[in-house]
């Protein structure tokens, strides 16, 4: 929707202003002092690229987790979840206050890892796609969708993933590859139930989730505080 596509300019934003020259600073110290365990092993290119790409999204799973798990991370994550229709622009769907603690995660990543800025923007790079594409309405064949989850996360994956009841919420973690919900016994793939819902249930009223005001509001809200 328009609303989450505002949301998201503005977030993007607010990442360039901020979050980009806290992780210009750390990776340029990590560089010149050869800090980092990318800095310590001789690879090539191509290999450096490779392993940065798996170390980033399976950050990008252990956050996410986080961020159902710890209840100061979910005030701000419930703003995601608690779109009752989803499409592509649910993926950009995001409180600012998510995006900028998310952001300053990185740094420390990028300390301990040698990660560099252009690891990070190839992955955006390949995960931008799979992320809008599992997040998008589309209805591809369960045998096409069953063959993609063992390598991608897929629709039928995270619309399973975005339920109104929590055992399903609390499932399918991963934004690129979907191996790291099998390794870390998160996946979940059964049909969706007859009376399957999208969003986070009836303590959400449609002000808390379909307006802008609404949404930057929320993770201040009293609402749902036994949900995690």
């Amino acid at each position: 929707s328009l609303r989450n596509v505002a949301l998201g300019l503005f977030n993007v934003t607010i990442s360039l202003m901020i979050v980009l020259t806290l992780i210009k600073g750390a990776e340029h110290w990590a560089d010149i002092r050869q800090f980092g365990l990318l800095h310590q092993l001789e690879l090539s290119t191509s290999a450096g690229i490779i392993i940065a790409l798996i170390i980033i999204d399976l950050w990008q799973y252990l956050w996410h987790r986080m961020n159902h798990r710890i209840p100061a991370l979910w005030r701000f994550h419930r703003v995601h979840h608690c779109d009752t229709e989803m499409d592509t622009s649910s993926a950009v769907r995001f409180h600012t206050g998510e995006i900028l603690i998310s952001g300053l995660t990185r740094a420390p990543l990028i300390l301990v890892f040698g990660l560099s800025i252009e690891h990070l923007i190839i992955y955006e790079i390949v995960a931008l796609p799979v992320i809008l594409f599992h997040h998008s309405n589309l209805r591809i064949p369960t045998s096409l969708d069953r063959v993609l989850r063992y390598i991608i996360m897929t629709p039928h994956m995270h619309r399973l993933h975005h339920s109104d009841q929590q055992q399903e919420t609390d499932s399918n973690y991963s934004s690129l590859f979907s191996i790291w919900d099998r390794l870390f016994y998160s996946f979940q793939s059964q049909p969706l139930r007859e009376d399957f819902k999208l969003g986070l249930g009836s303590a959400y009223s449609d002000s808390d989730c379909n307006s802008l005001g609404g949404l930057l509001a929320l993770p201040f809200s009293e609402k749902d505080r036994t949900r995690h």
